[in-house]
């Protein structure tokens, strides 16, 4: 089984075991303090995993609602309870695709790009952050948000308890990374929160220059 369906079928499984509501719940408690600082926004959001939809309802629901949001969901399952989420919302799309194999439709840009518990998944997480930095609109930000990270013992152990591959990067790759893909203003802050979750989620943020020039 390749890397991707390992992952795909491991999201499945959270999903239909419990709807990933505790997941959901105690990201919540890292997410929010950074999505209710922002500002609202008429533009467009895109969502790399959203999961169960809960930032993703959020996000349409409040900054982005005078906007559009997408989000790119690589579990059927999850996209199926995200979608549920959503119902009845005409600012919102959901793709059930590989974020590497996505394709936007043709000229689209998105003014915010948030993910949460994502990117350490990737088998390539530079060439992730870089696709990610080419699809901002100038002057638009990319968050990323990982729980997993050399400098996080509480999750050391996560690979072999989970039985798929994830790359674990330092802290300061991530800031490298986001500098290499061209973004500018990039910074770094650990959040904690939640109830069952001790260790800290690492939050880089960055923003593509008004004057944008993308290898």
């Amino acid at each position: 089984m390749s890397h991707e369906l390992e992952v795909e079928a491991l999201f499945d499984e959270w999903a239909i075991e419990d709807g990933a509501v505790d997941m959901a719940r105690e990201h919540w408690a890292r997410v929010e303090p950074v999505l209710s600082a922002l500002k609202p926004c008429t533009g467009r959001y895109l969502e790399i995993g959203p999961g169960n939809g809960y930032a993703l309802e959020y996000m349409a629901g409040s900054k982005f609602a005078g906007g559009y949001s997408r989000a790119v969901e690589l579990s059927q399952e999850m996209a199926r309870m995200c979608a549920a989420r959503v119902q009845g919302r005409d600012n919102v799309d959901i793709d059930v695709e590989s974020f590497m194999n996505w394709r936007p439709p043709a000229g689209m840009q998105f003014d915010l790009i948030f993910s949460m518990e994502v990117f350490y998944y990737f088998e390539d997480i530079a060439a992730a952050i870089d696709k990610a930095a080419s699809l901002l609109a100038p002057g638009g930000e990319l968050i990323v948000m990982v729980d997993y990270y050399e400098e996080s013992h509480e999750s050391q152990g996560w690979a072999q308890e989970l039985g798929v591959r994830l790359t674990r990067w330092p802290q300061r790759r991530y800031l490298e990374a986001f500098k290499e893909a061209g973004l500018q203003a990039v910074s770094q802050e650990v959040k904690s929160g939640g109830v069952h979750e001790h260790g800290l989620t690492l939050c880089t943020r960055g923003k593509r220059p008004s004057t944008y020039v993308h290898d």
